[in-house]
């Protein structure tokens, strides 16, 4: 198992919110990283203030790559998914989606597409498959995930077994039928 990932904290100005994945040019990766998780914290504002899908009951279909959120208002959320990694809370062992048997083949791009630049740049954290770290660190990896692959935004789902982690496409709104 690799040792916990480097120290990043988070940078100290605002990050811009353009959702462009990154291409494969060089970054100076500890900016990267910041950035990431600024760009995080500032989603995840936005999804509970805007979406309110915190409590909300939730649905995962890996066929068609989507996940589902029922609101008590009656509203559903609906937005592309895919699966980063899960955590165990017993062991602190975190698994990527990329070597996750449970994880379908489709939903693994964007963990993926972390490894390549995980390689590129010379981060073990981002290519080992397996590593024994903090839920805190697990959210780190997902916040570079979401910024690597230019998603929405990041969500975590509680199952019987691991924490599950993923990057969301743009979230649709469906607001319940009304009777006249």
């Amino acid at each position: 198992l690799n040792t916990k990932p480097r120290s990043r904290r988070p940078a100290d100005s605002q990050s811009s919110s353009a959702l462009v994945p990154w291409g494969g040019e060089a970054v100076d990766v500890d900016r990267f990283w910041a950035e990431s998780w600024v760009d995080l914290l500032n989603r995840q504002s936005w999804l509970a203030r805007r979406l309110k899908i915190a409590k909300a009951p939730w649905f995962v279909d890996q066929e068609a790559g989507l996940i589902r959120f029922d609101r008590k208002d009656g509203a559903e959320v609906m937005a592309p998914v895919q699966i980063i990694g899960a955590w165990n809370p017993r062991t602190e062992i975190y698994r990527w989606a990329w070597d996750h048997p449970m994880v379908h083949t489709r939903l693994r791009a964007h963990s993926e597409h972390t490894r390549w630049f995980g390689e590129k740049h010379g981060l073990p954290e981002l290519t080992e498959p397996l590593m024994k770290i903090t839920e805190a660190e697990a959210w780190h990896m997902t916040a570079v995930a979401m910024k690597v692959n230019g998603a929405y935004a990041a969500y975590r789902v509680l199952t019987a077994g691991p924490i599950m982690f993923m990057t969301l496409g743009e979230p649709k709104l469906r607001k319940p039928q009304t009777v006249d």
